[in-house]
């Protein structure tokens, strides 16, 4: 089996970037939605996220990688027929359950109770890897919704992105999760900018004062600054729309959140999105590469 995944990250290292029209060769660039807790709003920020950077003129796919768990499809009120699942099974190809969500951003989606899926074989995560890597290629932007904690799938999938987005709330056990996230991406050598975005605010200070106590943490084990990429208010209207299966940034564009989320797309675009002064090895040749 070792020697099968060996075979497979051969043979994706062997391939080169695609120039784009302009003769630069094209990067897509990685963003992993990450939190050490549950209940933080991670899904709901990545969905929504995803959607801010896409009207902002990005090519973004959306990838759900709470691969037991996942519900990024019911957050966007689609009703996909094919899931990774199928994929994994082999009964579909990759390409098959893509699908269009609002405003033009492509998704895929995860499986939903099924804990197989959160504890993939080695092969297996390493054919999946293989069969994603074609897709970044289309993309200018890829956004990872992983599972909540701090187990090993999720690790892999975090550990090789550009950007890792913590969500946490400003709450002490959330903050407490975020620190052992911290920790535990720093024994995993993960080499991205780690940034912080406060969910769930209901004052200013508390963006402040939870930064502070993460970025010491971040300092401490990582030699370097815990970038504060931004928080977002307490809405309680977000739930209805949770309930309705309609993303907040759709129904609500105007809303507090939404503006917020809306300045924070914008700063991860200007800062982060620019090509790289020289080809560098796409985010799933790196994730096939991590494979042990």
């Amino acid at each position: 089996m070792d020697d099968q995944a060996a075979n497979l990250r051969a043979a994706a290292a062997r391939k080169l970037p695609l120039p784009t029209p302009g003769g630069r060769l094209h990067q897509c660039r990685v963003l992993a939605v990450t939190g050490g807790k549950g209940g933080v709003g991670k899904t709901n920020v990545a969905v929504n996220l995803s959607l801010a950077l896409q009207e902002a003129g990005a090519r973004v796919l959306l990838l759900d990688a709470d691969l037991g768990l996942a519900n990024v499809d019911l957050l966007l009120g689609l009703s996909p027929q094919h899931t990774l699942q199928h994929v994994i099974r082999r009964q579909v190809e990759l390409e098959q359950i893509v699908i269009d969500g609002p405003l033009g951003l492509h998704v895929l989606p995860g499986s939903i109770g099924l804990p197989e899926m959160a504890s993939l074989p080695t092969l297996d995560v390493v054919r999946l890897l293989g069969a994603l890597r074609a897709l970044e290629r289309e993309h200018d932007l890829l956004v990872i919704d992983t599972a909540a904690g701090i187990g090993s799938t999720v690790l892999r999938f975090v550990m090789a992105a550009d950007d890792v987005v913590i969500v946490t709330t400003p709450e002490p056990p959330a903050i407490l999760d975020a620190f052992g996230l911290i920790k535990a991406l720093n024994a995993s050598h993960c080499p991205a900018q780690l940034s912080l975005l406060v969910n769930m605010l209901r004052q200013r200070s508390e963006l402040l004062e939870t930064h502070r106590s993460l970025a010491t943490v971040a300092a401490r084990y990582f030699g370097s600054p815990l970038r504060l990429l931004g928080g977002l208010p307490l809405d309680e209207s977000i739930v209805a729309c949770i309930k309705q299966q309609k993303p907040f940034y759709i129904e609500r564009p105007h809303s507090p959140v939404s503006r917020a989320l809306r300045e924070i797309a914008q700063e991860l675009l200007d800062g982060r999105l620019a090509p790289p002064a020289a080809p560098q090895q796409g985010y799933f040749s790196r994730l096939l590469s991590s494979v042990r």
